[in-house]
């Protein structure tokens, strides 16, 4: 049975758009924004060093101490070294103390964040659903290069993710859908469901996958990661992410056999898978039919 729901009007993060664009913004507003953007991306890639089980002096460091430094020469930075791209461009990529260079991951970070800010801004303007995007962006970006480079999903960053999720649909509709609404799924529900099916739909796999080969194939941090996904999306998400997820971690492994021989980065996989199925949603091609 097909259900054609196009009538009914819901505004959420996938329907929404700022009917002034950048039109209402003055030069200075769009470099403030900049700025705070490219910032983002700045604490972003600190959060990530900071939390890198390779990191040395990890247990000394928290998200706020100390103040930043060089991992080479382990110098407090000048105020001037922080600012996000112009600093690196200063520096000409290497620490003004020791010389060494300075990884490209935290320039590109930040030129990332300035990009991905900008293009929200113009389509949400200054709109709850901007933060909104801007933080589950935050969260992705930290979780999908913590399993990417480590096999690792910060049990912390996991819980936010989670919270973010019942947080967002609860208390402002964020990512809650028409399909839900026509099955007068309240919320609240529509994020413990999702939340509730996505744990334990991977915790049920890898318990068959254990006892038949004696060893764990999925990680506990990916059941919590898509539980979260679930909290955030409803739901009626999670088969499409798995599946979207599945085959670009199937094609990873393909393409960087050599990089994952023994395991591949699922909890990646499964942030891209949802990422992609944010874009389809964003772009309604799958919101032409309900399909029960």
């Amino acid at each position: 049975m097909f259900l054609h729901h196009k009538k009914i009007k819901l505004e959420n993060i996938y329907t929404f758009n700022s009917l002034e664009n950048f039109s209402s913004f003055s030069t200075i507003q769009l470099l403030i924004f900049s700025l705070v953007f490219a910032s983002i991306g700045s604490f972003t890639a600190s959060i990530i060093f900071r939390i890198s089980p390779n990191s040395d002096n990890s247990n000394n460091l928290n998200i706020l101490f100390p103040r930043s430094f060089c991992p080479s020469c382990k110098l407090t930075l000048k105020p001037l070294h922080l600012l996000p791209i112009f600093g690196f461009i200063v520096l000409k990529g290497k620490c003004s103390y020791c010389n060494n260079k300075i990884s490209l991951f935290y320039p590109l970070t930040e030129i990332f964040f300035l990009l991905i800010g900008l293009i929200n801004l113009y389509i949400y303007g200054i709109s709850i659903f901007l933060i909104f995007n801007l933080i589950l962006i935050f969260l992705f970006y930290i979780l999908f290069f913590m399993d990417l480079r480590f096999y690792r999903l910060p049990l912390s960053i996991n819980i936010m993710l989670v919270a973010y999720g019942f947080i967002g649909n609860y208390f402002f509709k964020v990512f809650y859908d028409i399909d839900s609404y026509i099955l007068n799924m309240s919320p609240l529900r529509f994020s413990l469901y999702g939340f509730l099916i996505g744990y334990i739909s991977l915790w049920f796999i890898n318990y068959l996958f254990k006892k038949v080969y004696k060893k764990n194939g999925i990680g506990g941090g990916d059941f919590i990661l898509f539980g979260g996904l679930g909290s955030i999306f409803g739901p009626f998400s999670l088969s499409i992410i798995l599946l979207l997820g599945s085959i670009l971690g199937i094609a990873l492994y393909i393409l960087f056999r050599k990089e994952f021989n023994e395991q591949i980065p699922f909890g990646s996989c499964l942030i891209l898978g949802s990422i992609t199925f944010f874009l389809i949603k964003r772009f309604e091609l799958l919101d032409y039919f309900l399909v029960i």
